[in-house]
């Protein structure tokens, strides 16, 4: 008589082994890349910043789990999201440094025509001589001449005015436009704030129009001002855009 083999069923599989720190090693990963994104958006990066700093906490406690590696890489993610929103920071304190304060002739001062000295100081510049920024802008002054007013000059109680003729040489690689410099607006004689004259039937009428500079090129109009009766002080100052170095030129009109 036949007997039919047994059938044994296989021993049963081993249950997964589980994760341990595993979620707080992605968390500090996660954590890490936000930081990194948003690190070069100011004032929201603070609180990226505190968001990275708990993610290192979480990170270094998830190396003693079984996702070193993961860990290991969302502490590395987390510290350079604080690095980068700390310079991100810093550079944004001087820039805003530069706007409240204001820069004035940082550049380079020398007569016409004249290369200036990588070495040089800074200075004021005055009537004949060149200032030149960074980029290779550069601006002149002429000495400033009367000018007699028309019967219809603006503003009407003018008891002198001079007149000046300004040269802009585009020294850079890209064409400038003269809608961005900042010409007439922060002008002053003896201490106080110069007019500058419209007129358009007598002598003394400002030329100064929006015109592009190519590189290498020149731009040359003129500016007139009401100032005192007696001989004084004056002062222009020029901004070719906005938050760049100003010149100030200064002289006797």
């Amino acid at each position: 008589m036949t007997y039919p083999t047994p059938a044994y069923a296989p021993p049963p599989a081993a249950p997964p082994k589980p994760t341990r720190f595993g979620a707080l090693a992605w968390t500090a990963v996660i954590l890490g890349i936000v930081g990194i994104v948003s690190s070069w958006v100011i004032f929201f990066n603070n609180l990226t910043a505190v968001a990275a700093f708990v993610g290192i906490v979480l990170g270094v406690i998830a190396l003693f789990g079984t996702r070193k590696v993961l860990a290991a890489v969302g502490v590395v993610l987390c510290v350079l999201a604080i690095v980068l929103t700390v310079v991100a920071q810093q550079a944004a304190v001087k820039e805003l440094d530069k706007i409240f304060n204001g820069e004035v002739n940082q550049g380079q001062v020398g007569a016409p025509g004249e290369t200036a000295k990588q070495d040089a100081i800074a200075e004021s510049p005055t009537w004949g001589k060149r200032y030149s920024w960074a980029n290779g802008l550069s601006v002149d002054v002429a000495a400033p001449v009367a000018c007699t007013p028309g019967q219809y000059a603006s503003p009407s109680n003018i008891a002198r005015a001079v007149k000046f003729e300004i040269t802009i040489t585009n020294g850079t690689s890209a064409a400038f436009e003269t809608a961005l410099m900042s010409v007439g607006t922060d002008a002053q004689f003896n201490g106080q704030k110069a007019d500058m004259v419209f007129d358009s039937s007598g002598g003394c009428d400002s030329t100064f129009d929006s015109a592009t500079v190519l590189p290498g090129k020149t731009y040359t109009f003129h500016v007139a001002y009401s100032v005192g009766a007696q001989p004084g002080e004056m002062q222009l100052v020029f901004e070719p855009t906005f938050n760049a170095d100003k010149a100030a030129f200064v002289g006797q009109a």
